[in-house]
């Protein structure tokens, strides 16, 4: 997978996984916070980490006290010093002040947990990400008792950024969690002065237009935007869309797709190798049993990628590459796509038995079985499981193909498909969401996923 800071010589991960598998190991630069946060209850803390080339990875986070707990977050990643600083420096309002990272741990964890308490779940990408900036919050940690709430109660105070519609929704659960009269709010006439820069975005998720709405109503929207559906207005259709991940967010249990979450991401934790960068374990043949020379190579992709555009074409290109390199895996591979394509499901699924019965131990023609539906076939055992590791299919590999990754990635969304499981397929789209996947692939991801959502919404409606 590509990386986004390429001048460093870090390991070969994405930001995002060295933050989740090493940022903690790193040594404490500073802590900061902003001057008089404990009279404001809104704090911006930041825990800078450095690394042996002396550059910066650091969690930003802001911390609203009264209720909210982790309001926002971000993070800098392997920063040159003079960079982070000049980063701090343009905060506004900031007036940072350093403090102990005991200090700034307790800031955050008790804003998280006192929110927690209330029914305010943080933002995603404080649970999916930044928090491994953070050291674990366990009894290693002292604990500084931190005033959370206002008078002894929770108390919203209205963000500048803050639309009416959060108002409602936080209004709600608060009365939910502590019961009307025992909470306090200050809507935008009142709050306007104590907005901050990082203010931004709702807690929420950004498709809310639906959040008053009723069951009954939402279920009788959906049915009048599935009868469109049959026309060309785009706009019902991208209202449709909204209206089925508004629903579907709403069955999620966010400690659920937190755990998930992170046995997904450690799981993906792999290299992806371009079109045109084929491995030998792709090709399904022994280096010493043949050369593979850059024709046979531009061979392949060319009939890789005429595959969707024309059968016919495609099948000609995979004839003379059989004839060249014989009857291998890969070409196998390419025979079974043709038949896909064409819709030929009967021939498709003798084949893909026909190739496990033949190549066994070729990891995409055990993934085939996942993605099939066979009378009396049964999923081998060590498969069954909606995460079955790369590591089972793919041994110790630290690469894949995009290929390869594709019919992996594939196969745990019918696993998850079979299962029915929200959890897992929202934890597993924030960890694809990560991997920076070439657009043809990821809209090819993003479109499965959603044909699930949809038709769990459609089982939660009927």
């Amino acid at each position: 997978m590509s990386k986004k800071n390429k001048t460093t010589q870090l390991p070969q991960l994405s930001p995002e996984n060295y933050i989740r598998q090493k940022a903690r190991k790193l040594p404490v630069y500073e802590c900061l916070v902003n001057s008089e946060w404990e009279k404001s209850k809104m704090v911006t803390v930041i825990v800078a980490r450095v690394h042996a080339n002396g550059n910066i990875t650091a969690g930003i986070y802001l911390v609203d006290l009264f209720c909210l707990g982790i309001k926002d977050t971000t993070y800098l990643f392997n920063s040159p010093l003079s960079e982070y600083k000049n980063k701090i420096f343009k905060m506004e309002n900031l007036q940072p002040i350093q403090v102990s990272y005991e200090l700034a741990h307790n800031i955050v964890f008790s804003g998280l947990d006192y929110a927690t308490e209330l029914g305010l779940n943080p933002r995603k990408e404080f649970t999916s990400l930044t928090s491994y900036i953070l050291e674990e919050d366990n009894e290693d940690i002292d604990l500084i008792e931190i005033e959370c709430g206002r008078n002894g109660k929770p108390f919203y105070l209205q963000g500048q950024y803050d639309s009416d519609q959060m108002v409602k929704q936080v209004d709600r659960q608060l009365e939910r969690a502590v019961g009307k009269g025992n909470y306090d709010i200050i809507r935008t006439s009142e709050a306007g002065k104590h907005s901050d820069k990082y203010n931004n975005q709702s807690i929420e998720d950004e498709h809310n237009e639906f959040r008053d709405m009723t069951y009954e109503e939402k279920k009788d929207l959906f049915l009048e935007l599935l009868k469109s559906m049959e026309g060309k207005n785009k706009g019902n259709h991208e209202k449709l869309s909204d209206l089925v991940i508004s629903v579907f967010n709403e069955l999620l249990n966010d400690n659920l797709v937190h755990d998930q979450f992170k046995r997904y991401s450690k799981n993906l934790a792999v290299d992806l190798l371009p079109i045109n960068e084929i491995p030998f374990e792709l090709w399904g043949i022994e280096p010493s049993k043949q050369i593979i020379t850059d024709k046979i190579t531009v061979l392949f992709v060319e009939a890789y990628n005429m595959v969707n555009e024309n059968t016919k074409k495609a099948s000609k290109k995979t004839n003379k590459l059989k004839k060249i390199v014989g009857d291998i895996p890969i070409v196998r591979l390419l025979e079974l796509m043709i038949l896909q394509r064409e819709g030929k499901e009967e021939k498709s699924i003798q084949m893909i038995l026909d190739n496990q019965a033949t190549f066994p131990d070729y990891p995409i023609f055990k993934i085939q079985l996942l993605l099939i539906k066979i009378e009396g076939f049964s999923i081998p055992e060590k498969l069954r499981n909606t995460i079955p590791g790369i590591q089972e299919l793919f041994g110790d590999r630290t690469s894949l193909h995009e290929i390869e990754f594709m019919n992996y990635i594939l196969a745990l969304i019918a696993l998850i498909e079979n299962e029915g499981n929200a959890e897992k397929l929202e934890a597993l789209q924030w960890a694809i969401e990560e991997l920076e996947l070439p657009s043809s692939l990821d809209a090819t991801v993003y479109n499965e996923i959603m044909a699930i959502k949809f038709k769990l919404v459609i089982a939660y409606f009927s």
